[in-house]
């Protein structure tokens, strides 16, 4: 009974530590992000059959992973961040939380400009060849061009975002060794003392 009330405890946040479905969202995310990031960047190709294929292989990646994309960003909104370790430089913390919140709020323009900048061209959504979204509106080329500058210009803040990140995690875990890398590896067990200390404070 008591190992089973420790592993509910430890699958949510607390003000002190990242639960596992924080740890799991971070990591799919990351991944889908990438993959994301990656494809996108090479849609743009002189040779138009392969174009469309690249396109389509992004839209489909995107509306598969649309729901749970938007769970990260909800979650992380509503449960915030647990507080920095004993060991962390607070001005450290909050520089890496700023930089977070940024690339995730890029991240939620990126999966409202990108429907809509398909949709205002005039086109439906693939899905690889299962199905397809078809347009609420007409074609918009002004429009269709104002969000796909929105889409790029997130997609390169997700980027300095993802670089930022992988540089922090560098510094953490080879200068600074305060555990920070460790918290989003393994769920933390909550600490009743900092955790009340934390309750009624801001992360």
């Amino acid at each position: 009974m008591r190992k089973a009330a420790s592993r509910q405890s430890r699958a949510w946040d607390t003000p002190s530590a990242y639960g596992w479905v924080s740890i799991a969202l971070h990591w799919i995310t990351g991944i889908l992000v990438i993959v994301l990031l990656f494809v996108g960047s090479s849609i743009s190709s002189d040779d138009p059959a392969r174009r469309a294929e690249t396109l389509l292989l992004h839209t489909s990646i995107a509306v598969l992973g649309y729901a749970f994309l938007w769970a990260r960003i909800v979650w992380r909104v509503l449960q915030k961040h647990p507080g920095p370790l004993p060991n962390q430089k607070r001005a450290f913390f909050l520089i890496g939380r700023a930089v977070h919140y940024l690339t995730i709020g890029a991240m939620a323009l990126m999966l409202c400009s990108g429907p809509l900048m398909v949709w205002s061209g005039g086109d439906a959504i693939g899905v690889l060849d299962l199905f397809s979204i078809p347009s609420p509106m007409g074609p918009h080329p002004a429009l269709r061009d104002s969000l796909h500058w929105v889409h790029g210009t997130c997609a390169t803040v997700i980027l300095i975002g993802i670089v930022l990140h992988l540089g922090g995690v560098y510094k953490h875990a080879a200068f600074d060794q305060d555990g920070t890398f460790g918290k989003m590896l393994v769920a933390g067990r909550p600490d009743p003392r900092v955790d009340e200390a934390r309750s009624g404070a801001a992360p």
